[in-house]
């Protein structure tokens, strides 16, 4: 339950990197949670989907369910930036006309990049990217996890990937990469070595199945003080994602929250991938019909941004609630009925999972 309070503590802090309110706050830190939720990512997709890939489960079939699960809210959020490009809310260089929206739009709903129309590889929704390195990190895992399960692999990955991704960031000569054309391959040493790294610390928990008499408000409370500070772009991001976010991580698994932190949590944890896959456009469409009915707005900064953002985990937590369960309960219903009419598979149940992102974590 800790874990879902830290995810959803970080997508705030992305949320405020990205949404205009918070600019003068100077949250240098906040693309680092992306490296946090694929640490997160590693850890509970170990945890709900080894046993049952064990069992039989194919590759084809969890990457399926993997999209299944991540698509009804990023549907949503390519939904809204599409309007949000159509009304040219987007930042400038975003902007697109309305015959390049038209040529986008299906990329952008089928959560693919492009077309090469603008710098970003996600023009409507920039944080898409980290979803599309989710997914193609998860097809690498279905394929290779029972490499995975040998701490000697393990290890040996961990130490290149390190190697591979300390490089990128001396090559780009920082750690925020992956989400233009320029240097999208940077994404995938992000990718691999956070993820790599979740799956280290989860068999460490599973070996060593602590209880730390430890606040589980600690973890989190450790967010904002590396989040905020001011930070040079490639030795302390590098430091953070390789030796403090590990720890995190396994530290927020071995601690456990009272009755009230454990409900707030939740609610941090239903809410997180909502907001970081709706903020963008959300953001970028309420500062323009703000700027246009108040212009004076635009001066608010935080005093705005304060109850924007708490009204924007409430609406997400509902959206979680009440629009992305039913609709990926009807999709995966949908996708079961298909496999029953396959000779050569047995349906089984979609499993109650997560990622660095999506709720549900049963750590």
């Amino acid at each position: 339950m800790t874990l879902d309070g830290l995810r959803g503590v970080a997508a705030v802090f992305v949320a405020m990197r990205h949404t205009v309110f918070f600019h003068d706050l100077g949250v240098h830190g906040g693309y680092m949670a992306v490296d946090l939720f694929f640490a997160l990512s590693g850890f509970v997709i170990a945890h709900a989907y080894e046993r049952r890939l064990a069992e039989g489960m194919g590759a084809g079939r969890f990457i399926v369910l993997r999209y299944l699960r991540l698509w009804p809210v990023y549907g949503l959020g390519a939904g809204l930036g599409l309007v949000a490009a159509l009304c040219h809310a987007l930042p400038g260089r975003d902007n697109l006309s309305p015959a390049e929206v038209a040529q986008v739009a299906p990329f952008a709903l089928a959560m693919l990049p492009g077309p090469h129309l603008r710098e970003m590889l996600y023009p409507v929704d920039s944080v898409a990217w980290s979803l599309a390195l989710e997914l193609v990190i998860n097809l690498a895992y279905a394929f290779t996890w029972r490499w995975l399960r040998d701490g000697r692999v393990l290890g040996a990955l961990l130490v290149i990937f390190a190697l591979a991704l300390a490089w990128t960031v001396w090559w780009f000569g920082k750690l925020d990469v992956g989400f233009t054309w320029r240097n999208a391959w940077g994404g995938l040493p992000r990718v691999a070595f956070s993820f790599t790294a979740g799956l280290a610390v989860y068999r460490v928990a599973r070996r060593w199945p602590l209880r730390l008499r430890l606040t589980a408000w600690a973890p989190l409370a450790l967010l904002p003080l590396l989040f905020w500070r001011p930070l040079d772009p490639v030795v302390y991001p590098l430091v953070c994602v390789i030796a403090v976010f590990p720890p995190l991580v396994v530290l927020a698994a071995w601690t456990e929250p009272g009755r009230v932190s454990a409900r707030l949590f939740a609610w941090l944890g239903a809410a997180s991938y909502p907001l970081y896959a709706l903020h963008r456009p959300a953001g970028e469409l309420l500062a323009l019909g703000l700027s246009r009915a108040v212009p004076a707005s635009a001066h608010w900064g935080v005093r705005l941004g304060a109850p924007y953002m708490l009204t924007a985990v409430a609406v997400c937590v509902l959206i979680e609630r009440f629009y992305d369960r039913p609709v990926r309960k009807a999709l995966a219903a949908g996708f079961e009925a298909l496999m029953r009419r396959s000779p050569r598979r047995r349906p089984e149940p979609e499993p109650a999972e997560a990622d660095g992102l999506v709720p549900d974590a049963q750590t």
